[in-house]
């Protein structure tokens, strides 16, 4: 084995993940995310191999990232770089261009990608999208259609001093009741328009993204508003009416709600059953109105 090629061994959530890489950089890239989730009881291994190449006239091509998941193989590209993970073996391999290497956002993703696949396809995992804040001890699962503003909400959470779990992706084991999540607290997006309406943001810097706008504004939480694990007490689904109110819903609206803005790999890995398992718990629906501040203040009495 060359004396370059680096190997470890992690645990994240429980996923015994084997990797052997030839750049250092991929490596940070995963001990600043992947590495850090404890252990949650999620079954399965997954292992990559990381080997990097010279570059060519498409390189970096970050922030334009081009997937595609067939039956036997997922395969994530950035200019030249490429990851491909064999469902069947439970094996990466990603062949990443010398210069990604100085873009940990791009190698994240790569690995993250890789690791969140596997463990959904193997029915190991189940990933939301949601956020999920805490307050008071409460955790408040927030989910809406795209514009109902979950990010500018759990922002204004982690404003009013509420801890966050995460402000996309919530991630549970699939082989235990429905309930307990990990999220990705290191970290949020927001658009450019969401962060907008805080003046705090004002001057942050945007960084690439792979989104449609191509840029969002970074905000790290405060380590002790940083939450890796959350359960929720309560499930909130987000209106984007400019009505402010909260209101509780019944079972048949709570379900219909949750699944309307549900993306495709939701639709595929998420079961009907495991969704009420969920929703059976207190769920509400928030019209957001047009103050985050004030939505927040609704939100806070939850925890009441």
């Amino acid at each position: 084995m060359p004396s370059d090629v680096i190997v470890r061994e992690y645990r994240p959530m429980g996923v015994r993940l084997s990797v052997r890489s030839d750049a250092p950089e991929m490596v940070a890239a995963i001990e600043a995310g992947l590495a850090r989730y404890p252990l949650m009881g999620v079954g399965g291994a997954l292992s990559i191999e990381v080997v990097v190449h010279d570059d060519t006239v498409d390189d970096p091509g970050w922030p334009r990232v081009l997937p595609a998941d067939g039956e036997t193989e997922l395969t994530v590209r950035i200019g030249s770089s490429t990851a491909t993970l064999h469902y069947a073996t439970a094996t990466a391999h990603i062949d990443v261009a010398e210069s990604l290497c100085a873009v940990p956002d791009a190698l994240r993703l790569l690995a993250e990608s890789v690791f969140t696949a596997a463990s959904v396809r193997g029915g190991q995992l189940h990933a939301v999208h949601s956020a999920l804040v805490v307050h008071e001890r409460v955790g408040l699962v927030l989910r809406g259609p795209s514009g109902a503003g979950k990010s500018t909400l759990t922002y204004a959470c982690l404003a009013a001093g509420m801890g966050v779990c995460s402000d996309d992706w919530i991630y549970a084991n699939a082989q235990v009741p429905a309930g307990s999540f990990a999220g990705y607290p290191w970290r949020m997006l927001m658009t450019q328009d969401a962060a907008a309406r805080f003046p705090e943001l004002a001057a942050t810097a945007t960084v690439p993204h792979p989104a449609a706008e191509g840029r969002k504004v970074p905000v790290h939480p405060p380590v002790a508003q940083q939450l890796v694990t959350a359960t929720a007490a309560a499930v909130v689904l987000l209106d984007p009416s400019p009505t402010l109110s909260l209101s509780a819903v019944d079972a048949h609206e709570a379900a219909e709600r949750f699944w309307a803005p549900a993306l495709p790999t939701e639709r595929q890995h998420l079961s009907h059953a495991w969704v009420a398992q969920l929703l059976d718990r207190p769920t509400y629906v928030l019209q957001r109105g047009t103050e985050p501040m004030a939505a927040v203040q609704l939100l806070a009495g939850l925890a009441i």
